[in-house]
């Protein structure tokens, strides 16, 4: 009896691989029960596997799909901070929200963030407001946040409001790295106290530096200094002018001088009653505002972030659903 020669069985499951970058679109795949891939393929099951999402079609037809997750590619954190990646299902770019678990920032606290991204979109944002307690013995909390946008890429820094209580210190620096072709949006929102209750905080000690490198060129630097007695700075005009709270966006990308006249278009039909300004210094456009009530002053930074993301950039017109909580 002559053996019969086995035939080769075929590979009836060779891998497409999808390599992305944003992880949200990873994530609205989990959420699609009849995604299509490819023609007469959808999707009936998923699972991850290691570092990569596996893709069952309802009719095999050969192919076995994955999608490599490699969006985030390091991620670490000690405590009390906390990063968390969000997706809201709104096909926004990818974000990250950050977390202070402690609840706020003491005298002799000392947090740093570190950001690096490249060939990619993405928005990095704080989960609440950061309240700076009561400094004892004098001793300064520091803050130190520093950013690399690489390559090809867009960081949005879209921050919570920092309340400073009576008696707080703080020193926080902000640094952002552009290397070529990149640009970011990035911004800080400062209150004098908790306004809601009556409190206004007199006795401060707050430095706040943003500084912006392109190509590892200092393109622009600036220093908030407010040390005590923050009642006569706030009767001066030339300062605070009457204002509890104030705010700093800066975008920064090639060719803002095109971007600064539809700002201000908007700002002059959509804005009333705040004391707003803008500028621009090395391809950095900078808009300033301050605001007796810190509402008012959200709403108004909300706008303007929202103007520049969706009229200039072409990005969704929002922020993250977390952003509002």
């Amino acid at each position: 009896v002559k053996k019969k020669k086995k035939k080769k069985k075929k590979n009836i499951l060779p891998e497409f691989h999808i390599n992305i970058q944003e992880m949200t679109k990873c994530l609205e795949i989990l959420r699609r029960s009849a995604m299509k891939i490819r023609k007469m393929q959808e999707i009936s099951g998923m699972d991850w596997y290691n570092n990569n999402l596996f893709l069952i079609p309802e009719n095999l037809g050969g192919y076995l799909f994955t999608i490599t997750k490699n969006e985030i590619q390091d991620l670490h954190y000690t405590t009390p901070l906390r990063a968390f990646t969000n997706d809201d299902g709104n096909n926004d770019i990818s974000s990250v929200a950050v977390v202070n678990t402690s609840g706020g920032v003491v005298s002799g606290d000392k947090h740093s963030i570190n950001v690096k991204v490249k060939n990619s979109n993405a928005m990095v944002f704080s989960q609440s407001a950061e309240k700076i307690y009561k400094s004892i013995n004098n001793t300064k909390a520091v803050i130190n946040n520093e950013i690399i946008v690489g390559e090809n890429s867009w960081l949005e820094w879209l921050p919570q409001e920092t309340i400073l209580f009576e008696n707080s210190k703080l020193i926080r620096n902000l640094k952002i790295h552009l290397d070529k072709n990149s640009e970011s949006l990035v911004g800080e929102i400062v209150i004098l106290g908790r306004l809601a209750k009556g409190e206004f905080s007199n006795n401060i000690y707050l430095k706040d530096s943003i500084s912006i490198y392109k190509d590892s060129n200092l393109q622009w630097s600036d220093i908030v200094l407010l040390e005590d007695e923050i009642s006569k700075t706030k009767r001066s005009i030339a300062r605070l002018n009457d204002a509890n709270c104030f705010f700093t966006i800066v975008m920064s990308a090639g060719n803002v001088e095109k971007y600064e006249s539809l700002l201000n278009d908007y700002i002059e039909s959509n804005i009333n009653d705040l004391f707003i300004s803008t500028t621009i210094v090395n391809n950095n456009l900078i808009v300033r505002a301050l605001s007796k009530n810190p509402l008012d002053l959200r709403n108004l930074f909300s706008k303007i972030w929202i103007f520049i993301r969706s009229e200039i950039k072409g990005l969704p017109p929002f922020l993250p659903k977390l952003w509002w909580v």
